[in-house]
């Protein structure tokens, strides 16, 4: 049902800086706060965001209404794509008798039940509001490549990595690979489950640290998808996914003994700011691991 292009391309910003954001899921109130803190220029900065903008926190509809502004840039994640999945027969039919996972899509059961506030029983229908953030979501790409040569980078929701990685050369696509797919607007479908369910790199510390953190020959990809307390970087995989659902109740997700937060990222600047719920202060952070590939 989706209406994108796969992949898309934007120039370097010239006027203004570029930041990128870890999945929001939901906390918009999060993001203001980090906003304000790093002072962002809505008429000159850039906002990126990684996907799973919906799901698991307060505000879904406000994350996702994002995606009408002219400065916000996001990637599908897993999170859209199990919504557009489950709501497939009303994009198709614009008529819905109950919210049911006829599918077996499992949205409702990892943080969707926030539809029901715009489910119209009595018109078979989904709100206008609710309406145009879904139509937005069918617009989006499941890459963005931005800029050229030392200045380029990535936004994707959770990794490149080759489906054959363990006897490949190279365990992710590199820029030529992605290159080749700008051209021919078109990625393999392979690539596009890693792209939205991948947790290769990331999936525990351990298998972090069997990698390097740069990757010759592929720029910075800024992910998200695995949460942890931390951005973390892993073959030119920066993930900035730091839990900030999780922030709103630890107790609930059994995760007191961590700090986690919603993290913003300087592209310019190689720093990153987290905010919580939990704590009216900001954790800053410097990221010097890129530049000399450690």
């Amino acid at each position: 049902m989706q209406n994108h292009a796969p992949i898309r391309k934007l120039p370097a910003n010239v006027q203004g800086k570029d930041y990128v954001v870890g999945d929001l899921h939901g906390c918009y109130r999060l993001l203001e706060r980090l906003l304000d803190a790093v002072h962002f220029d809505k008429s000159r900065d850039r906002l990126f965001s990684v996907g799973d903008l919906i799901d698991r926190g307060p505000e879904s509809l406000r994350c996702l209404q994002l995606l009408a502004e002219p400065w916000f840039y996001a990637v599908l994640g897993n999170h859209e794509i199990m919504m557009l999945d489950f709501f497939l027969s009303y994009l198709r039919s614009g008529s819905i008798d109950a919210l049911t996972d006829n599918q077996g899509t499992g949205f409702l059961d990892y943080g969707g039940n926030w539809v029901k506030d715009y489910f119209q029983a009595d018109q078979c229908t989904m709100s206008d509001e609710f309406n145009r953030g879904m139509a937005m979501i069918l617009e989006l790409p499941l890459i963005w490549v931005v800029g050229d040569g030392k200045n380029r980078f990535h936004v994707i929701h959770a990794e490149l990595v080759k489906p054959n990685y363990r006897s490949d050369k190279h365990i992710v696509w590199l820029d030529s690979d992605l290159d080749c797919w700008l051209e021919e607007q078109t990625v393999p479908p392979k690539v596009e489950d890693r792209l939205l369910w991948g947790r290769t790199l990331m999936l525990s510390q351990r298998v972090a640290m069997d990698y390097a953190k740069i990757q010759p020959g592929l720029s910075r990809t800024f992910c998200g998808h695995t949460y942890a307390a931390r951005p973390r970087q892993v073959l030119s995989h920066l993930c900035l996914d730091t839990g900030a659902f999780i922030s709103e109740d630890p107790d609930f997700y059994n995760e007191v003994d961590e700090e986690y937060g919603l993290t913003i990222f300087d592209v310019k600047m190689e720093c990153w700011v987290s905010a919580s719920y939990q704590s009216e202060e900001l954790v800053w952070g410097e990221h010097a691991g890129h530049a000399a590939g450690r």
